[in-house]
């Protein structure tokens, strides 16, 4: 376990009159210490939270200031204007603080990057089309037996949400691991300006959000943003993606390049991987090779593509100085992780995989594969339950013919939503629902057992709905 620190010796927190300097804002109220509980949604505010008011697409954070205070909430980041039209003083409320700024999403920002300044732990930070949320836990779990690691619980990639993740962290943090996400150009970038990473991984460049980015090309320069941090000095990389393999063999000279893949000139190579599914659930094990040396890496996650993240999260704890047998220890240690390949039981002898949180066309194959793998190798019968990936911009049409190509061998495939529609010949037997009740209202809560269903699809669909309405039949 890390050694303790003592109390005396931390501190990182600092004062609301600070804050307000630090994020340009004027404060109202007491001078009380900023908490390490800062929420946005107002829902979620314990008491002594401080509460950030977001203006956002659906709504604006706001119009829960009444709500956030009654909840416990004792400092309050807030834009002036809204707190003027509002009507609101801090001196009307006892005990609680204003800061009044004109941006709460920069401002929030600046009391982060100073929070980490005076914390000053290692950051780790990962990007990529898939498996970050994956590769941020096994990182995670790989470090935390030897040091104190903090992570979102959440997919908190946002600069948002590093915001939030930061200020959330114990001030004796040693290691911070970040989740960077994106759908436009310059957002990393953003982030790594004010959280920048000592050690970077960008875990694939796939078909994603391709209505901000255009290209395959524009979704690789996205990621590499992540590469402009100030303090970078090694990143980690998937070695089989050809954009990826090429780009860096030409540039980033000056830094450690760490490539894990199962082609030639990968410095963490993919001998061998496999996946089982049995009674205690799924686990996948892999072989990787470093200078000769085999490593056995295996975890309780449901994929091939995990053995590509277990690497990641590897190459990661092993910059940061622990040993290979520590390592494996600790990835060894992760939980399935909700949304993503959680294997749950249907029936005495049938399986729903849980991908409901997000897709991608990647991710939405790589999906396919595995459960085709694992039904056939249990002797059960395959179907999918899938929902249609957005943001996907003038190629959605492609790319969705694709998938159902990937689905002619399936028992049953049940589609939700308009993007599959006119994209060439269903599968036999396929049904195309356009709402999320009406398919839930056709599945045969009778006919589970001997049966694998995949459920996936983009996270706006509420599949989650499905999967629950499946274990609990």
């Amino acid at each position: 376990m890390p050694p303790e620190r003592k109390e005396g010796d931390l501190m990182a927190l600092f004062c609301a009159s600070e804050g307000a300097v630090l994020c340009g804002g004027r404060l109202y109220g007491p001078d009380i210490k900023i908490s390490r509980g800062w929420k946005c949604d107002s829902r979620e505010i314990n008491p002594g939270d401080g509460f950030v008011a977001l203006k956002g697409a659906a709504t604006d954070g706001h119009l829960y200031l009444h709500q956030a205070i009654e909840r416990g909430a004792k400092l309050l980041l807030a834009e002036a204007a809204e707190l003027e039209r509002l009507n609101i003083r801090g001196e009307a409320y006892s005990g609680v603080s204003f800061i009044a700024v004109e941006d709460t999403q920069r401002a929030l920002a600046s009391l982060a990057e100073e929070y980490l300044r005076r914390v000053s732990p290692r950051v780790a930070a990962i990007t990529g089309s898939v498996g970050k949320t994956t590769t941020r836990e096994l990182t995670a779990a790989a470090l935390k037996n030897r040091f104190r690691v903090h992570s979102a619980i959440r997919s908190f990639n946002t600069l948002v949400g590093c915001s939030l993740t930061i200020l959330a962290m114990a001030e004796d943090t040693e290691v911070l691991v970040l989740e960077l996400g994106t759908n436009h150009f310059g957002e990393i970038e953003e982030m790594v300006s004010h959280f920048p990473p000592e050690i970077a991984v960008i875990t694939e460049v796939a078909p994603c959000h391709l209505e901000g980015f255009g290209s395959l090309e524009g979704v690789l320069r996205a990621k590499l943003e992540i590469c402009g941090s100030p303090r970078l000095a090694a990143v980690v990389f998937n070695n089989d993606n050809c954009l990826l393999e090429n780009y860096m063999s030409y540039n980033f000279d000056n830094i450690n390049k760490i490539a894990v893949g199962s082609g030639e000139g990968a410095s963490l190579t993919i001998k061998e991987a496999e996946v089982r599914l049995d009674e205690n659930g799924p686990r996948t094990s892999a072989v990787l090779c470093r200078e000769g040396k085999d490593i056995s890496l295996s975890c309780s996650l449901f994929g091939m593509q995990h053995a590509y993240n277990m690497g990641y999260a590897f190459a990661v704890a092993s910059w940061l100085g622990l040993s290979d047998e520590e390592a494996a220890a600790g990835i060894a240690e992760i939980s399935p992780i909700s949304g993503r390949g959680l294997c749950k039981r249907s029936a005495s002898r049938g399986w729903v995989i849980d991908e409901a949180y997000n897709a991608n066309p990647a991710s939405m194959s790589a999906a396919i594969r595995n459960t085709r793998a694992a039904a056939e190798s249990l002797g059960v019968r395959k179907w999918a339950i899938l929902a249609g990936m957005r943001e996907l911009g003038e190629s959605a049409a492609e790319w969705h013919r694709r998938i159902i190509g990937e689905l002619a061998d399936f028992d049953g495939v049940m589609l939700l939503g308009e993007e599959w529609r006119g994209c060439g010949p269903l599968p036999e037997g396929a049904a195309l629902f356009s709402s999320l009740e009406e398919l839930i209202s056709k599945i045969d809560y009778n006919d589970l057992n001997d049966k694998m269903i995949l459920v996936k699809g983009s996270n706006s669909y509420g599949l989650k709905r499905v999967v629950g309405a499946l274990t609990e039949a």
